[in-house]
């Protein structure tokens, strides 16, 4: 489980933006998930996407749950992808479905995270604009799809709209930042939350909403992200 004197004690200033005036809204919450991937994954599901077909050969992905990295601050069990990323512009990402809500409304969501990364080699030419926090929803499963991009090579990508470079946020997933300065060639925890930001999806008409929660990198080197621990506040919108 994660330590309990992580949970309390350790703030990490994250980003340039997240915590500075940050307070949850004060209307109220329809409905709240948690998840602390202490026995299991939790119904998530990790994957990677923005690599050429012909790629697929040379990347090496594992989707995994098991113990989080060595980090003094951050023990027990975690989520986590790690991938090779050969052509400098893969997108790691996890995606649950929630049920619950009402049918075809509309959703505010707000996002509390503990995440860790470890890039295998760190290079001084890795400027802040190559690792970037993407966060968001849509009312339909995120699934890979064929693509020829401008460049006339066919790509695998997700049929959500997150932006089409790496420091670009997209109308699906919020760009909540860089997180270069957090990741290193050793494991790093991240905390933070998106309580300033506007992150919002309409429920399907079974009530059910995809979370998305990703990093789209340009390093040209292995990359772990994992998932701790979330917590996903709903706040329908009339």
């Amino acid at each position: 489980m994660v330590g309990k004197a992580f949970r309390v004690l350790v703030l990490i200033p994250f980003l340039f933006s997240v915590g500075c005036s940050s307070s949850m809204e004060s209307d109220s919450i329809d409905l709240l998930s948690s998840f602390d991937f202490e026995s299991d994954n939790q119904n998530w599901e990790g994957g990677i996407s923005d690599y050429p077909i012909d790629y697929q050969d040379s990347i090496a992905v594992l989707v995994d749950y098991n113990a989080v990295p060595g980090t003094s601050l951050l023990d027990g069990n975690g989520f986590n992808i790690s991938a090779d990323n050969p052509h400098g512009d893969l997108f790691y990402f996890f995606k649950r479905k929630v049920d619950g809500l009402s049918p075809n409304n509309y959703y505010k969501l707000d996002f509390e995270f503990l995440l860790y990364t470890q890039l295998q080699t760190i290079s001084e030419n890795i400027n802040s604009e190559d690792l970037y926090l993407k966060i968001g929803a849509v009312d339909y499963e995120p699934e890979l799809q064929q693509l020829r991009w401008p460049n006339s090579l066919e790509y695998l990508t997700l049929n959500v709209d997150k932006g089409i470079l790496n420091s670009e946020g997209g109308k699906d997933l919020i760009n909540i930042g860089s997180i270069k300065r957090f990741t290193s060639d050793q494991p790093e925890v991240i905390s933070g939350n998106t309580f300033d930001f506007q992150i919002g999806s309409k429920a399907d008409g079974n009530g059910s909403i995809w979370l998305l929660i990703g990093v789209d990198s340009g390093v040209r080197s292995q990359l772990t992200f994992g998932l701790a621990a979330l917590t996903v506040y709903y706040r329908e919108q009339n």
